[in-house]
């Protein structure tokens, strides 16, 4: 069996799939992977798997039905080229597009993963954002209907699909916990055993993400700020890169707090584990709309302390208390977590004292981060998401014992009456 692998970030070919696409490799298949870059480390990964990759034109920080056509003929010219028995499509636009051209193309089998909605299925305020919206909606609509299996990445999104009527009728989804994570390749690094930890005041904390304001890059340091004034020893590091998006943070923003002393920029880094064991406290202060992101994953897998919102995706990273519970349901800015804490979002008061909180008491963090690395073997473990993904595509036919006692508690649905 042949399977296009495509989406609109060649990096998240290794980062995000690469264990996916390595077993839908080993169970006999034929991959060929398609983006928009060309990177040299992509196709040494896929030469190595037996399988290639093709870059196609695309631009994906926008969609833009008038000057994609360029994107629209080559998608069409490699489905037609190969052949393959299937799509693996993810990413919103490598799923606008490429789930309809695939069809037109002749491709048996259509399989659509949504990782995150972002921005455009928040609430709109503006008449030009309404009628984004407005056309977005037609577009998954009518992309989605071309699906014959349907992925996402948490029960909100699938909850509001259902609600604004996108999934299409008897066709099945699948709903999983994020990407996963490899907890092999970030492995536990227990907090107990990191002398640091025992200098007061003395924690680094770390946020890693594409440089967005979206992702709450703005409020974790403006949270620096609040926290270096009564520990002026903790370290905050922020690990990311520049994005071309409009709703970027400006590199001349991200240069003054460095030479305020206020956090530290590391930049682009392949190698997160080994940025993350030397870290104490993962912060993702995020309102966008997440799929699970995937560095917080991470995160978790290495035994982590994690402060996020209480937002879409983001919030399945922190397993709340009965107190924390009762505090959400209260609408109060802070939650307290099993193995971190849930904010409000964009609320720099609550994430300030998040940190404080862990600043304060090192013997719960370090309960904190040996329950997140618990959270990341139960649930969040990637055989567990591969083995939903792959069985859906019938290149599984049973649940591997490895995985058995972990999967019984994953979501696996198919579309609720519309309306419900």
């Amino acid at each position: 069996m042949k399977v296009i692998v495509l989406t609109a970030d060649a990096n998240t070919l290794i980062y995000h799939r690469g264990d996916l696409i390595r077993e839908m490799a080993e169970s006999g298949c034929e991959v060929v992977t398609s983006a928009a870059e060309d990177y040299p480390h992509v196709r040494q990964f896929m030469s190595e798997l037996g399988g290639r990759h093709e870059a196609i034109r695309m631009v994906r920080s926008r969609v833009n039905l008038i000057r994609d056509r360029e994107t629209w003929l080559d998608m069409f010219r490699l489905f037609r080229r190969e052949r393959p028995e299937a799509l693996f499509a993810y990413t919103i636009k490598s799923v606008l597009y490429g789930c309809p051209i695939a069809r037109l193309a002749g491709v048996p089998k259509v399989y659509a993963l949504l990782p995150g909605l972002g921005f455009t299925f928040v609430k709109q305020t503006t008449l030009k954002g309404k009628l984004l919206q407005g056309i977005s909606k037609l577009l998954h609509r009518f992309a989605l209907k071309r699906a014959d299996v349907i992925f996402m990445q948490n029960e909100d999104d699938r909850r509001l699909f259902n609600e604004l009527k996108l999934l299409p009728a008897g066709v099945p989804v699948h709903v999983t916990a994020g990407s996963g994570v490899n907890i092999e390749e970030f492995p536990h690094v227990p907090l107990a055993k990191d002398v640091s930890v025992e200098r007061v005041g003395a924690l680094r904390f770390v946020l890693v993400s594409r440089l967005l304001l979206s992702k709450g890059v703005a409020v974790f340091a403006e949270a620096a700020r609040q926290v270096k004034k009564e520990f002026p020893e903790a370290e905050f590091h922020l690990v990311g890169p520049f994005d071309p998006n409009p709703n970027r943070v400006e590199e001349s923003t991200v240069d003054g707090w460095v030479k305020e002393r206020l956090i530290t920029h590391h930049g682009m880094v392949r190698d997160v584990a080994g940025i993350l064991k030397d870290m104490h406290v993962f912060v993702l202060p995020t309102w966008y709309r997440e799929g699970v992101p995937h560095a917080t994953l991470e995160a978790l897998s290495m035994g982590r302390v994690v402060i996020t919102t209480n937002s879409v995706g983001a919030k399945e990273c922190v397993r709340l208390t009965g107190q924390g519970e009762a505090q959400r349901e209260a609408d109060e800015a802070l939650m307290e977590g099993e193995n971190g804490f849930l904010t409000r979002t964009q609320d720099v008061d609550a994430v300030a004292e998040a940190m404080r909180r862990c600043l304060r008491d090192r013997k719960a963090l370090i309960t904190m981060g040996a329950a997140s690395r618990g959270l990341a073997e139960e649930v969040f473990d990637v055989r567990i998401v591969n083995d939903i993904i792959l069985r859906a595509m019938e290149l599984r036919g049973t649940v591997p014992e490895r995985v058995k006692p972990a999967l019984r508690a994953q979501t696996l649905t198919t579309p609720l009456p519309h309306g419900s």
